[in-house]
């Protein structure tokens, strides 16, 4: 409890956000920005892929498209004169093929497909068919057929056998540099919002830690100014929450350290008392109840003690090995305690139902029994005139449980919401003079300090309570 009021100390910190008076843009014209740079990019890799076509047809490394065309327009003179086609005649760029009147194939280099194509180009007097371009040369008896594509070409024989035309290469160029573009541009992108992002990343992880003391800039983004604003009035209502919650522990520890005060000095009476008591009393009987007046008031300044240890500094656990069976023979013990000292107003019977197979448990043997006795003195409290109340101890796997159940009026709607609240006294069904509400409120601190947890109910069975402490073993 000390070291988490500490924690909230540190972090209730004036925190103020830095507002520069800077000029801000909208996100759209910050999104176009780099929009333009994308345009602008790819227009300059198209830019250079026409500059490179146009070097490489000016210095002669390659062909423009329609050179082919022209040379078959040249040499077809030249073919339909001829005594005999050979290849020597044949523009470089060109393949042929010599149909006879009835299309046989005489002669050429042509072949698959395209054959039909070029026969097709001769009947229907047509300069394209099946992707290429024909121009027919009429002999006598025959016809020559040149085939050929509009495209450009390398000059050299061995780059035009190992390489992509000179059009699909440049376009794939261009479509690398494209790529190239718009990978740079989303890494800049990326890069500069990561930067616009940091103030509003930065306060976001401040405010999830609860540090409240967070001065960041503005991010020139219109859009994240705003949500960075919202931020600030998010920490301002965090702040004055923790300011509130802090002001509220420190008002309850004042309590609980004034109540614990208070009750050192009627304890000390008391004792002071039970010596005097002890010194007259004439009887065995008187004596046990002066014995048991002692014992119960000194257990009270040892409470006491701890109480205000939890208020003041946090108190620190002495965990051991404590063999189970001897802690309950003193829990039992406590109980029938309790249980007497109702009479003659009730006649309180107690019940035991023990299922377990530990031997011994780790806990705070102290504090553990202090914690069943609270319970013990709520089910002895509200139990019914001639009533019952059960003490049950049940493990099952590594869960073992101390449950008490009494048969009085339960809780009311509202208690089995709050009643393990510090402070809690609203439940009027199980009565609350002289309560301060910190009963079961220590009873959880002390099942969550042993790694449990506390559970309560009202019985099908009985109709009263049934307060559970579980814990692991």
């Amino acid at each position: 409890m000390g070291r988490a009021t500490k924690n909230r100390k540190r972090w209730i910190k004036t925190g103020v956000l830095k507002k520069e008076n800077r000029r801000t843009v909208p996100f759209s014209l910050f999104y176009f920005k780099y929009f333009v740079f994308l345009f602008i990019g790819i227009l300059v890799v198209a830019g250079l892929i026409l500059l490179a076509f146009s070097f490489l047809i000016v210095n002669g490394y390659i062909y423009p498209a329609y050179y082919a065309q022209e040379q078959a327009r040249e040499a077809k003179e030249a073919i339909a004169d001829a005594a005999q086609v050979d290849e020597a005649l044949i523009p470089e760029l060109c393949s042929y093929v010599v149909f006879d009147d009835r299309g046989a194939v005489q002669a050429g280099n042509l072949k698959g497909r395209s054959i039909p194509d070029a026969w097709r180009a001769v009947k229907e007097r047509t300069q394209k068919s099946g992707g290429s371009y024909y121009t027919v040369i009429a002999r006598e008896g025959e016809y020559c057929v040149l085939q050929y594509k509009i495209v450009p070409q390398y000059r050299s024989p061995v780059l035009r056998r190992y390489l992509l035309n000179p059009q699909n290469l440049l376009l794939l160029c261009g479509l690398a540099g494209v790529l190239l573009v718009v990978i740079l541009t989303a890494v800049l992108f990326g890069r500069t919002m990561k930067k616009k992002l940091e103030p509003l990343i930065t306060v976001t992880e401040k405010i999830q830690k609860q540090e409240l003391d967070v001065t960041v800039a503005s991010s020139d983004i219109r859009e994240i100014d705003a949500v960075l604003r919202a931020m600030e009035d998010m920490r301002g209502a965090l702040k004055a929450s923790l300011e509130s919650q802090w002001r509220q522990e420190q008002e309850k520890k004042e309590q609980i350290l004034a109540l614990a005060h208070d009750l050192k000095t009627p304890l000390t009476l008391v004792l002071g008392n039970a010596d005097l008591l002890r010194e007259t009393a004439d009887g065995g009987e008187q004596r046990e109840c002066v014995d048991l007046i002692e014992k119960n008031a000194r257990s009270m300044q040892r409470y006491v003690q701890v109480l205000m240890e939890i208020s003041r500094d946090g108190y620190q656990l002495r965990m051991q090995n404590v063999a189970l069976a001897p802690f309950l023979e003193e829990a039992l013990m406590q109980l029938r305690e309790l249980c007497s000292a109702k009479k003659p107003q009730k006649k309180i019977r107690i019940k035991t139902d023990f299922a377990y197979h530990a031997q011994q448990i780790f806990i705070d043997r102290e504090l553990f029994l202090r914690a069943l006795t609270n319970v013990f003195s709520n089910a002895a409290e509200y139990a019914a005139a001639d009533g019952t109340v059960l003490f049950a101890v049940r493990q099952e796997g590594e869960s073992l449980s101390f449950t008490v159940t009494d048969n009085g009026s339960g809780f009311s709607g509202e208690a089995l919401k709050h009643a393990a609240e510090q402070f809690f006294t609203g439940d009027k069904s199980r009565g609350r003079d002289g309560h301060f509400g910190i009963g079961l409120y220590m009873v959880k601190l002390v099942a969550e300090q042993h790694g449990g947890q506390l559970l309560f109910e009202n019985s099908k069975e009985t109709g009263g309570a049934r307060v559970c402490m579980k814990i692991f073993v």
